[in-house]
């Protein structure tokens, strides 16, 4: 609530999407098939990236990815196939869907009890 009892409505809108799972959004770093990127997005199905190259519908990838909480690196690994690319100026936005058999590697040393925090929904 504002000062002096104004309040702002903000509308909060879930896209009708076809993806069966709530998307995050996180600019993290990510290194798919060993090469730099950034992510847009993840879910607990897929993830999006901004790479700096084109990569083919259907391509298998490995994907990780470099989560850091208090100044840790936790990388979690995982396989996913590419289902969009899209050119974005002179890089490209790739979504991709993590693969059944994916399992996520890269456990902090202690087991779940020291795992990073979940992210946070937005919107």
């Amino acid at each position: 609530m504002q000062p002096n009892g104004i309040t702002i409505q903000v509308p909060i809108q879930r896209r009708d999407e076809r993806r069966s799972s709530d998307r995050y959004v996180a600019a993290m770093p990510v290194r798919v098939d060993g090469e730099e990127g950034t992510t847009r997005d993840l879910s607990t199905s897929g993830l999006s990236f901004v790479a700096d190259r084109d990569y083919a519908i259907g391509a298998r990838i490995d994907v990780v990815i470099e989560y850091i909480l208090d100044g840790h690196h936790y990388p979690l690994r995982c396989q996913a196939e590419v289902v969009r690319v899209q050119p974005t100026g002179a890089s490209f936005t790739v979504g991709a869907r993590l693969l059944p058999q994916t399992e996520v590697r890269g456990m902090p040393e202690g087991g779940p009890d020291n795992a990073p925090r979940p992210l946070r929904r937005v919107g």
